[in-house]
């Protein structure tokens, strides 16, 4: 049972964290989208609440992740764990993606989430190992990214972010 509780925590925190990296190596050469860039680092040093729903095939996983205090808490199955991705390792993960991935990413329109303007913004990326299309709302008052949908393949994510009173669960 623990170790099937830790191959799911596994697999969730790398789905979660792919899509973060995937969606953050976005676009040093695109100055329209480096405002996404940017959002997605801030929301590494700000105190942030995440909430993820991930379905890889017919099965469909719910999930939590705080970023405070300089680490990354995951909520999996009723349990606050200390991530095994440090956020140092994703700070350098996100910089490696930039070097090595090719990106696109498109403005689409501004949205009303929760009672924020957003800017919703389309990205493809194809690394050596896959390709992946997202979109992510970025607030326009804050610059930090409030909801992000994600797909590769079979695997789908939706990630809703907020920021107030923020704090380590544990």
């Amino acid at each position: 049972m623990e170790a099937t509780r830790k191959r799911l925590l596994f697999i969730i925190v790398s789905i979660t964290f792919g899509q973060l990296l995937i969606g953050a190596t976005l676009l040093v050469a695109q100055s329209d989208c480096k405002l996404v860039l940017d959002a997605l680092s801030k929301s590494l040093n700000t105190p942030t609440h995440l909430y993820s729903t991930t379905i890889i095939g017919d099965t469909t996983q719910t999930a939590e992740s705080i970023y405070a205090g300089g680490a990354i808490y995951m909520k999996i199955a009723g349990k606050w764990s200390l991530s095994p991705i440090t956020m140092q390792e994703t700070k350098q993960q996100m910089q490696k993606n930039q070097r090595d991935n090719k990106e696109t990413c498109r403005y689409l329109h501004d949205e009303l989430i929760d009672g924020e303007i957003a800017a919703v913004y389309s990205v493809h990326e194809e690394s050596p190992k896959a390709k992946s299309d997202s979109q992510i709302w970025i607030s326009k008052a804050k610059r930090l990214p409030l909801r992000s949908e994600w797909h590769a393949d079979t695997v789908r994510n939706s990630t809703r972010y907020e920021y107030g009173n923020v704090k380590p669960p544990m």
